[in-house]
């Protein structure tokens, strides 16, 4: 992938770049749609990354190659304006977050290639604005936090890109480390760092091949319930900033006369909350055996409470149901299509992954991908 891409900028620029970046996907343990909620997540960042070519130019422009898309584009710097790319618009509403902290933009060539399944779930559009906000970060020399460049683009995506999303995504590519999950609050932004030890099972990913999109998907729906279950909770208390302070008997005793669908999102995220402190408590004691009950109960909630599911995500939940070497199984992500997160005895990972992608694509017609991930490094700047 490095020499990908570095090949691809001095074939687009005839020249060199002048350094790389990497930005790692994540995965998401447990903690599902917590993180707009205020709530708790247990991601991490794998070994699935985007990579990216930078060097400054004299200009007042910036060029981007997209080399997976075959695409360039040419931003001006001085007359920044949302275009009907979505990929380039998540750098172009970056660049506004610069201007906005009163930063100077200088001209820059770009060449990004990424070997994170599109649509999947890994959050390539993370990997993106990270990669690309540290690029940038390197480029002016602005010397920004990840904290600061997770806020920018956060406050990106819910101004520019109206995705109503959290911050999981953007602190699971910056703040990664190998071999270890991050156990995040939302709220507070305190967080630490777990030892994921599976013993002899290992993560596998099951790709529905369904695209999701999240500003197409019923994802800002979601978010758009939870706000309004938000408001209804500070009606009854005014210091409650989010549906994560709340628990489920002020749930029934306050939401008594509310429509189901926001008693089933409330509920839901309650009771996610509450599995990601279990799954982090089980995962600390090495009792590794009880993660399973834990992801199916969540992948449960999804389909049934939050409905962010799919009749393909949770066939691909069922076909393991049955299969005593799959430890646990859930949607991962957004929803609405994507992956699957599993945890397969190691010694059958490649026979049991034949056999749902055969039953799979026996029951839709579909061919369903896998993937097997590794915990890696948060995003870095590749000096050479």
């Amino acid at each position: 992938m490095i020499d990908k891409v570095k090949n691809s900028f001095k074939k687009i620029y005839a020249r060199e770049a002048d350094f790389l970046v990497k930005a790692p996907g994540r995965i998401n343990l447990i903690g599902e749609h917590t993180d707009y909620n205020g709530g708790l997540v247990f991601p991490a960042a794998i070994d699935k990354c985007m990579y990216f070519a930078f060097a400054k130019n004299d200009s007042k422009v910036g060029n981007v190659y997209a080399v997976d898309l075959e695409e360039k584009a040419t931003i001006d710097l001085e007359d920044l304006q949302k275009t009907n790319s979505i990929w380039l618009n998540y750098i172009v509403g970056l660049l506004l977050e610069f201007q906005n902290k009163g930063l100077e933009l200088n001209g820059f060539d770009c060449v990004f290639s990424s070997d994170i399944p599109m649509g999947a779930g890994m959050s390539s559009s993370a990997a993106l604005e990270c990669g690309f906000a540290m690029g940038m970060d390197h480029i002016i020399g602005a010397d920004l936090g990840n904290w600061e460049m997770i806020d920018m683009s956060h406050h990106s995506n819910h101004t520019f890109m109206n995705i109503q999303g959290g911050i999981m995504d953007q602190f699971s590519s910056l703040f990664g480390k190998k071999d270890k999950c991050l156990l995040l609050n939302c709220s507070d932004r305190s967080f630490g760092y777990h030892d994921i030890d599976l013993k002899d099972y290992t993560i596998v990913l099951f790709n529905t091949n369904l695209k999701h999109e999240h500003t197409s998907s019923g994802y800002n729906n979601r978010a758009s319930e939870c706000k309004q279950i938000e408001e209804l909770l500070q009606v009854h208390d005014p210091q409650i900033k989010s549906i994560s302070e709340a628990n489920e008997d002020m749930i029934e005793k306050i939401g008594s006369d509310w429509p189901q669908n926001l008693k089933d999102r409330a509920n839901f995220v309650i009771a996610e909350n509450k599995r990601v402190v279990a799954f982090s408590k089980v995962m600390k004691h090495g009792n590794v055996d009880a993660l399973g009950e834990l992801l199916y109960q969540s992948h449960h909630g999804l389909q049934h409470l939050y409905k962010v599911s799919c009749p393909e995500l949770d066939l691909l939940v069922d076909l393991t149901r049955d299969i005593k070497e799959v430890l646990g199984a859930r949607m991962m992500g957004g929803g609405f299509g994507g992956c699957t997160i599993n945890l397969i005895k190691s010694d059958r990972v490649e026979a049991i992954t034949q056999d749902i992608m055969s039953m799979y694509k026996d029951a839709l017609g579909i061919d369903a991908e896998s993937y097997l991930v590794k915990i890696s490094e948060g995003a870095k700047v590749l000096l050479f």
